[in-house]
This record gives structure tokens, sequence and C-alpha cells, in this order.
């Protein structure tokens, strides 16, 4: 355990100790007068914290961490005795420590027993609380690596997405400008807004879906700008979409970027790529998107990034709070995504 770890244990049980010196002086004073209470409720709760400081402190990480039985149970005896007979010289006899309504001297021994009891008991409440909050600050930490795994995992999916993403759109700008294309520069205008999303409100955890939903419309009007036949046979459609829906960002892109790589629009004219996106009353989001392929070719590619990238990232981001369905028939090739409460 680090020193900040230490530090926090140690810390919480200050207020404890004040409260508690509180509750005795409450005690002892009902049934003597204020000054005495005050003295013998110090001494009482000192004695208390000095057994537990030194158990916590001391004692468990030297002795009983290490396994060092023998010497641990010498060392609790010797410290519990001596301060037993330090809070008896420090108590005068004229010092009540119980309410009686007659006179009762107890011997000496019995006084004797009765402390070094109640002190043993501080010791083994002592013990039970520095395991219990090891065992919690163990916990926190191994839960702060998870996330902070995860975070890093989640980060390293989302820069193999933007290069992959930009790759596929320089080919298509690349492309257009050989052929001197007019559509080459509201392309390129195009792809700066895209590039602005993806540097900048990306690096977000979530982002709003109605930026996410513009940024897939930016998509899908550059892949238009390819041909007529693009412009014709790609539909876009959306409802229920609200500020206060958020998702995380680029998660629907490879769904659309691999309807635009294995569609048949060149070369079949009843050809057609059909996307949709809606939020219900429950903040439920449905994606779909349809597309005819060429035959003989499958959709889902084996390796590669694209579609084993987006099942890591909706385990991750969204784990048991999605359903993702992908069918494949023939020449038709269908994704439907589900996301539970936006």
């Amino acid at each position: 355990m680090d020193s900040r770890g230490r530090n926090y244990n140690l810390a919480n049980p200050y207020l404890f100790w004040i409260c508690y010196w509180l509750i005795w002086l409450f005690l002892f004073s009902s049934f003597q007068p204020f000054g005495n209470a005050v003295w013998v409720a110090t001494v009482n709760v000192a004695v208390q914290g000095i057994v537990a400081f030194v158990t916590i402190r001391f004692l468990i990480p030297r002795y009983l961490e290490k396994r060092k039985y023998l010497a641990h149970a010498a060392q609790v005896a010797i410290l519990i005795c001596l301060l037993t007979i330090l809070f008896m010289k420090l108590t005068e006899p004229g010092l009540h420590l119980l309410p009686a309504k007659r006179e009762i001297k107890y011997p000496r021994v019995f006084q004797f027993g009765r402390m070094y009891f109640f002190l043993f008991l501080i010791h083994i409440t002592s013990t039970a609380y520095k395991f219990a909050s090891d065992r919690f600050y163990a916990l926190q930490r191994q839960s702060e690596l998870l996330r902070e795994q995860l975070e890093t995992e989640l980060q390293v999916l989302k820069n193999q997405i933007n290069p992959h993403f930009l790759f596929n759109t320089l080919n298509n700008v690349y492309t257009l400008a050989y052929l001197k294309d007019d559509n080459a520069a509201p392309m390129i205008m195009k792809l700066s807004e895209l590039l602005r999303y993806t540097l900048y409100d990306c690096q977000a955890d979530r982002v709003k879906l109605e930026k996410e939903v513009e940024f897939l419309r930016n998509i899908i009007a550059m892949q238009q700008l390819k041909s007529d036949a693009y412009q014709k046979h790609i539909a876009f459609e959306t409802s229920g979409v609200q500020p206060n829906h958020f998702i995380a960002p680029l998660l629907l892109l490879v769904f659309i970027e691999n309807s635009f790589k294995f569609s048949d629009l060149d070369t079949n004219p009843d050809g057609y790529i059909h996307i949709s996106l809606s939020v219900d009353r429950a903040a439920t989001m449905h994606f779909e998107c349809r597309n005819t392929k060429k035959l003989l070719l499958s959709q889902e590619p084996k390796a590669g990034i694209g579609l084993a990238n987006v099942r890591k990232r909706l385990k991750l981001i969204y784990p048991e709070n999605h359903e993702l369905q992908l069918s494949e028939v023939d020449d038709k090739f269908v994704v439907s995504l589900k996301i539970f409460r936006l």
C-alpha cells in the first residue's frame, strides 16, 4: 500500500475519535463533577487511541502481516499491560468509572483485568478495521486500474478508426481530382468539416447524437458526390433525436463505410443503401443499415479493424446495454443495432 492509501486510512478516524471522546465525556459527567469527567474521559480515550494507532501503524504491518504471530501476541500483551497500568496510575481512586448508588470498592486486580480486557477488545476492533480498510483500498485501486485500462483500450480503438476513415476518404478525393470531376472541390470541403469533427468533438467519451447524425450525413453526402447512382440510391432517415441524447463517437461509421465498400451500386441499377436512425420515448436508439451487395462477396471481413473493432467498443462502452444483429441473405446485408437508455 502506498503512502496515499495509508494517509487515507488514518485520516478518516480523526473525527470519529473526537465524537467518541464527547460520548465518554457525556457518560462520565452524568455522575461526577465535570472537571473529573473531562480528565477520566481524556485518559480513557487516549489509551484506547494509542492501542488503535499502534495496532494499525506498527503491530499489524511489522508482525501480523509478516506472519510473526508469537512476536505479535507478545507485543500486544506488553502494550496493553503497560497502558492499563498507566491508566490506573492516572485515574485517582476517587474518580468513578461507573455510576453507583452506593460506594463499591473493586479490588485493584479486578480493575486491572477489566481495563485490560476492554483494551484488548479495542485491539481486536482496530485489527478488523485495518484489514477492512486495506481490503477496501485494494478493491478501489483495482477498480481504478481497470477503468484506466478500459479508457486506454477505447482510445486505441478510436485512434484506429480515424486513420482508417481518413484513408478511405482521401482515396475518393484522389479519384475525383484525378478525373477532374467538378465534385472534387465540394468533397474536399466536406472532408474538412469531417476532420474538424473527428479532431475536436470526438475526443470526449460521449458526443451529442445530433452531431453524430450530422457527421454521418456529411459522410453520405460525400459518397453521393461520386455519381448519380449514389445520389439516387442512398437514403438516410432520422427521427426522435433530441439534444439530451449522447452516444460514443464514430460508433456507427464502420457500418456505413462497409455498406459503401461492399454495395453493388456501380453495377446494379436496382441496388440501394438504406440507412435509418431513430430514438423512441424510452431513449432507445434503433439503427439499421440495409444494402444490396456484390454477389459471392461477404460483407463481414474476417480480420482487420471493421466490425471486430465495433463489437469490442460496444462491449466496453455499452456492456449488456446493446443488441447487435448482422444478417446476410443472398445479395442483401442488414445491420441492426439497438442501444438502450442513451
